[in-house]
């Protein structure tokens, strides 16, 4: 089978960066928005996004096992034509959410905001389940998905970073509705653009599909059937354990990360230049991620020769050393080291897991004779959507037992205390327990070979079939 070229490559990796956007927004900016400039009720935002975290887990394996199921259509295509139905939708319901008055009443906004949410999670569940089966299928090869994911990261931390700078920016001190919505209005329109452009050039060829037989689906049994047969296997559950521990941990990292920079670190100091908190802190957020992204193409190629599980397990190293200093260091410079370690572990597992999560489907294909990517995608959603939130509640539940108290400007030595297990002894222990189930994880560099040596042969067969 024809080697992807650069360009290709480019190609099937935008989607990719153009869906972080809208994420970003609501996690990181829509309830600053809604409490302080429109005046929501916090106790009402907290309900709306409870209810906007179980839909989002709940509707990830249906509508992934109904998209597995959806034939290719010779007019409209399939996974390509659902990205682009699904970008817009996304956009309009973000835009949407910026228009809540402070003269509405608290129902009023929580009925409004929950079917805007509503909206916007289904359609960004279609797109991403679209995305990740058409490349998937489009990068058959584990090597030239690494590739992929590589320039996915780039693109992606460019943006994400832009995106997450405008909050600090405008939601904190003095708020002004007349900037803020015009601002994110035009962060909107930028996001739009680049949807145009990564989903124009992508093309639904029908060879893709040919080969690719979905699973049948005829009535709930038969899907509980195949539910049982992704839940019920060793690489799933081994996967699974390890995602939501030590990869958990590592993923979680930023939260305690404020809490750290904002109360342990006290010497803000760099080559004698005193530096202000909140400026030491973005240094130390930006200074990783750009170590990271020179870094990681090394990365990418360390993986493609030994393997993502062996790579994977080599990277908790650095991460383990990270967390430890974090139980000692109070320097802003050390922290900036700190944190390049847990940056670049938890870069290099992602990476990794691209073709870890790839493998897992390819191997139950090629088990099974038929690709249930929406449904696999859909079932480790629910999972990790349910259990990861545990990295957060541990972490909130240390504060609140060490006492800390976000009013005070200056912490006690306990809370300090507190602040230090929580954002590096825990994420230590959670690593740990994590590497038990990843050993146990049965695709190794052998057998990963061999997938994706099955997957590129079926890829390739291009058999021709009609298909309504």
């Amino acid at each position: 089978m024809k080697k992807l070229s650069f360009k290709e490559k480019l190609v099937l990796a935008l989607p990719g960066p153009a869906s972080v956007i809208g994420p970003i927004i609501i996690h990181n900016s829509l309830m600053k928005f809604y409490t302080d400039l429109i005046g929501l009720d916090a106790k009402y935002y907290g309900w709306i996004y409870l209810i906007y975290s179980i839909w989002n887990a709940i509707n990830d394996p249906l509508l992934g096992a109904y998209i597995d199921k959806m034939p290719f259509n010779k007019i409209r295509g399939k996974y390509v034509y659902l990205m682009r139905v699904t970008a817009p939708t996304m956009l309009i319901s973000i835009f949407l959410m910026l228009l809540a008055s402070p003269s509405w009443s608290d129902w009023l906004i929580f009925a409004v905001l929950s079917a805007e949410l509503f909206i916007f999670d289904t359609a960004y569940t279609v797109y991403s389940v679209a995305y990740q089966s058409y490349f998937l299928l489009a990068a058959p090869d584990k090597e030239e998905r690494v590739d992929i994911d590589v320039i996915r990261t780039y693109i992606g931390n460019v943006l994400g970073s832009m995106v997450t700078i405008i909050p600090t920016m405008l939601l904190v001190g003095d708020i002004k509705r007349s900037l803020v919505i015009p601002v994110f209005s035009a962060v909107i329109l930028v996001n739009a653009v680049m949807y145009f452009i990564a989903l124009r050039v992508l093309k639904d060829r029908a060879e893709l599909y040919t080969t690719a037989k979905p699973a049948e689906h005829r009535n709930i049994k038969d899907l509980l059937n195949e539910v049982k047969g992704i839940v019920c296997t060793k690489p799933f559950i081994t996967y699974l354990l390890f995602y939501i521990t030590a990869r958990g941990a590592i993923a979680y990292y930023f939260n305690p990360f404020l809490y750290f920079m904002d109360n342990v670190v006290t010497d803000t100091r760099i080559f004698s230049l005193e530096l202000a908190p909140d400026t030491m802190a973005t240094i130390a957020d930006v200074i990783p991620g750009l170590i990271m992204l020179a870094l990681l193409p090394g990365a990418g190629k360390l993986i493609k020769k030994y393997g993502s599980k062996r790579l994977t397990m080599f990277s908790f190293i650095p991460a383990l050393l990270g967390f430890g200093s974090l139980l000692f260091i109070s320097t802003g410079w050390m922290a900036v080291i700190s944190y390049t370690l847990i940056v670049l572990s938890l870069n290099v597992i992602q990476t990794a897991g691209v073709v870890l999560n790839g493998a897992l489907i390819d191997y139950d294909e090629m088990r099974t004779g038929t690709r249930k990517t929406g449904l696999y995608g859909g079932l480790f959603a629910l999972f990790t959507t349910a259990l990861t939130s545990i990295q957060a509640t541990i972490f909130t539940s240390i504060l609140s037992r060490h006492g800390y108290n976000g009013k005070l400007e200056v912490q006690t030595a306990e809370a300090i205390r507190g602040i230090r297990i929580g954002a590096g002894l825990v994420p230590i222990i959670m690593c740990l327990v994590g590497l038990i189930p990843l050993l146990l994880f049965p695709i190794g560099t052998k057998l990963e070979k061999e997938i994706s040596d099955f997957n590129v042969e079926q890829r390739s067969k291009g058999v021709e079939q009609d298909y309504e």
